[in-house]
């Protein structure tokens, strides 16, 4: 059964601008026009305004590599839920890959299952609208709380696992995955929540290797791996430190799944997997070392590598928008001035890009990091990331 993390009524997030979450049953959260909060035609909604820019994030791929656009056959969806797909295509299952080509899952699994199951479609019709709720100049084309909502309640509707076929289970943690993104594009603090689902989730349906059976399995299985390993630190200290002695390797697996399909691309990823490794180093080093046994000079030292290792990628070149994770973790332990500088515009050149607003919590608790960098030792920022509830991926 899929457990939820329990709350106070004090306690229980809510719609903020933002986008919060709020759990009222009593509310009708059928999928209608009207009780989603459209507010603008889909016709109009094309040439949504960026605050900073008139055109959509374009997709990011190596010259060589063709991409193949989305099906086009959508049945009967309502006009709103084509436009609210084609973003999610178009700005956001690039932002998820290492290379947009014809491989990229997020497209070409998830989007076809979206078209077919309604439990799937509402996470993705979530993700997407949040997107444009924190990018439009306008009122939204569809509120991105309540779609949220019912994304929520639609999985809680279904968290007797035990009673699925394996298909239906499989969708379900697929869901749950596609919820986490909502997290990163949104910046909300939900990340307790939703991780708990997909954990309990994945335990309900008798572990990982259950999950990975078929083609839509071993999709999953890779983004499950990689995410796990991101968030944990996230969660708390202890599953952060877990995560990495024991599970690091494994979350690699997507960045070999690409290597084997581009092999003339090896070098890159090379740097990938080093840029990874050494933030995982740079956690570890802190928290291991105890509050008054830290290093400054061996702080220094790893993110001076870091930093040098970062600089080998040439600005908005492949790959770079994978490294945001590794990028906060090695920003977390700088104390030097100029480098926390090259480690701020990193970041606010990767939110200008894709405008997800995870960017902009992350950049937030940067700064407080670095302004209570006082103490001989430093920050023990480990501690203080899990406050965030937020997921940097």
């Amino acid at each position: 059964m899929i457990s939820v993390v329990g709350f106070n009524d004090a306690d229980r997030p809510v719609a903020t601008p933002s986008g919060g979450l709020l759990l009222d049953l009593s509310n009708d959260y059928s999928c209608s026009d009207a009780s989603l909060g459209i507010t603008i035609d889909v016709e109009d909604s094309v040439g949504l305004q960026d605050d900073t820019s008139n055109t959509l994030p374009e997709p990011r791929n190596l010259t060589a590599i063709a991409r193949y656009p989305a099906p086009t056959s959508m049945g009967m969806l309502e006009p709103w839920k084509e436009f609210l797909l084609a973003h999610f295509s178009e700005a956001i299952a690039p932002e998820m890959v290492f290379v947009d080509d014809c491989f990229n899952g997020w497209r070409h699994i998830i989007l076809p299952l979206a078209w077919s199951h309604e439990i799937v479609m509402d996470s993705v019709l979530a993700v997407s609208a949040f997107h444009i709720y924190g990018r439009a100049a306008v009122q939204p084309v569809v509120n991105p709380d309540r779609l949220y909502t019912r994304a929520i309640i639609q999985l809680l509707a279904r968290k007797d696992l035990a009673g699925l076929d394996q298909e239906t289970r499989q969708l379900i943690v697929l869901a749950i995955v596609v919820l986490l993104v909502s997290i990163m594009v949104n910046g909300m603090s939900d990340l307790p929540i939703v991780f708990q689902m997909l954990e309990s989730a994945i335990n309900t349906v008798g572990g990982e290797e259950l999950i990975a059976k078929g083609g839509v399995g071993g999709f999953l299985l890779r983004q499950i791996r990689k995410m796990r390993v991101y968030a944990a630190p996230l969660i708390s200290q202890a599953a952060g430190i877990h995560a990495f002695l024991y599970h690091a390797e494994e979350s690699f697996d997507c960045l070999y799944y690409y290597c084997g399909l581009y092999p003339d691309q090896v070098s890159t990823f090379d740097l990938l997997v080093d840029l990874r490794q050494q933030a995982f180093k740079i956690y570890l080093h802190r928290v291991l070392a105890g509050k008054s046994n830290v290093s400054s000079a061996d702080s220094e030292r790893l993110i001076e590598n870091y930093k040098e290792t970062l600089e080998s990628f040439p600005k908005e070149s492949f790959g770079e928008h994978c490294l945001i994770w590794p990028t906060f973790i090695a920003a977390l332990e700088c104390r030097n001035p100029e480098q926390q500088s090259f480690f701020e515009q990193f970041l606010t050149r990767q939110y200008h890009r894709n405008r997800f607003v995870n960017l902009l919590r992350a950049l937030e608790l940067l700064r407080n990091v670095w302004s209570q960098d006082g103490a001989e030792n430093g920050v023990n920022w480990p501690a203080l990331i899990p406050d965030l509830r937020v997921f940097i991926m």
